[in-house]
């Protein structure tokens, strides 16, 4: 069958057609809501919300690059980000800071203004410079919320029985929410479950691990310690290489050291050797007499794991003295504080190799934002997780001019705040 020929013009209008019925249905497909780039906007705009749940999710970069180091080292989750981002935002509220100080003093308050939410800080442990710098964090948190009109905070001094009993106690005057640092772990898992029984929201921070964050409890704010351990790892094998190392932690069996050091050894050089591991309760005086022990037994120590920076300037620095040795070692720390950068830069000693994260007391701030979200109805993600990233003190000192040595640079506590704290 012979096709028929088809001329010039009639292609041409035959193709104008096509192209303008084309059009013609795109327009149709975008007025009846089709896939056009204004709705895929328009979706972004509703999938990622820019505020809520009585919250503005922003933060003035230079908050996040002073107390991250960095201001893109946010969560990757996009709601664990928001919280972050919301929380950090609240920094720089305007708050009465001589209340804040009263607060801190007094381990809680009356904030005034007549709200009807009580928070609480419940402290296992609260012993040093760290945590108390975490009390104020939380305090100056809680009064940049009206609806808050009470906040307590309480101390078990290392005692795990009394940890319980005040964690009781909170449940039992029927708070609003909880922040804690679960310094023995599991075995305070059972309140967790009584307070969730109780309906009030509770979250950890520092990657204060207890089993089953968002189902046993709200969620668990921090970097997580396993790649922190990771980090340290990589540290160890480029600039150790081969050797004895040694780890210390804080209290036994505590979820921020145990974290760390199970991924830490498994990832180290084989040449290089873990030849002790030892509790320090974060305490400066057991740091020293630890350090001493390990010197005695093992002198030729090249690296040390830890968490507490001040506790190692204050205690191995005076064992490595009090031993007449040369402080000749790799460190790796999780905390920031000025003291630790202070004490290696008057050493002089370019043998003597720091590496150090952001102490993260600003994570306490965290949790208390995500827990104020999920009182108004949000669903809080189980984990809000940070990105490590590991600061040398060659290139990047601790030792913030200004600083008192017992403060972390990276803190949002105000710097005059520290001081009345720290005079």
């Amino acid at each position: 069958m012979q096709v028929p020929k088809v001329s010039e013009g009639r292609r041409w209008r035959l193709g104008l057609g096509v192209t303008l019925l084309a059009v013609a249905l795109v327009v149709v497909a975008a007025a009846l809501g089709g896939t056009s780039s204004r709705n895929h906007a328009t979706a972004a705009k509703k999938t990622f919300p820019k505020s809520g749940y009585g919250e503005v999710y922003k933060a003035p970069k230079s908050v996040l690059a002073h107390t991250l180091f960095n201001a893109k080292l946010l969560p990757a989750h996009r709601m664990a980000r928001d919280i972050a981002l919301a929380a950090f935002g609240r920094s720089t509220r305007k708050v009465n800071y001589q209340l804040a100080l009263k607060c801190w003093k007094n381990d809680g308050c009356k904030t005034g203004t007549g709200g009807k939410l009580t928070v609480a800080y419940v402290e296992p442990f609260g012993e040093n410079v760290y945590r108390h710098i975490s009390k104020m964090e939380f305090i100056l948190q809680a009064l940049t919320y009206k609806s808050i009109g009470k906040i307590i905070y309480r101390s078990a001094h290392s005692d795990l029985n009394q940890a319980l009993a005040d964690f009781r106690a909170m449940i039992a005057q029927h708070v609003s929410a909880i922040v804690t640092y679960p310094d023995f772990a599991d075995a305070e898992l059972p309140v967790f479950k009584e307070a969730r029984k109780a309906h009030i929201p509770v979250a950890t921070y520092a990657w204060g691990y207890v089993t089953g964050p968002g189902k046993n409890y709200t969620t668990v704010v921090g970097e997580n310690v396993c790649n922190l351990g990771k980090a340290y790892a990589r540290i160890m094998n480029t600039y150790v290489k081969s050797g004895d190392i040694a780890f210390m932690g804080g209290f036994p069996g505590n979820p921020l050291s145990a974290g760390w050091q199970k991924c830490e050894q498994p990832r180290l050089n084989p040449a290089i050797h873990v030849v002790a591991n030892e509790p320090t309760n974060w305490d400066a005086s057991k740091v020293q007499q630890v350090v001493s022990g390990i010197l005695a037994a093992h002198p030729n120590i090249k690296g040390w794991s830890y968490e507490y920076g001040l506790g190692m300037a204050q205690g191995a620095f005076a064992a490595y003295k009090a031993a007449g040795k040369p402080f000749n070692a790799v460190l790796t720390l999780r905390t920031d504080d000025v003291g630790m950068g202070c004490a290696a830069k008057k050493l002089h000693n370019p043998k003597l190799k720091v590496w150090y994260y952001t102490a993260g007391n600003s994570q306490i701030r965290v949790a208390l934002t995500a827990l104020m979200m999920q009182l108004k109805g949000a669903k809080i993600p189980p984990t809000i997780v940070f990105p490590i990233q590991l600061q040398s003190e060659a290139k990047r000192t601790e030792c913030v001019k200004g600083y008192p040595q017992e403060a972390s640079a990276t803190s949002l506590v105000p710097l005059s705040l520290l001081h009345k704290m720290y005079p």
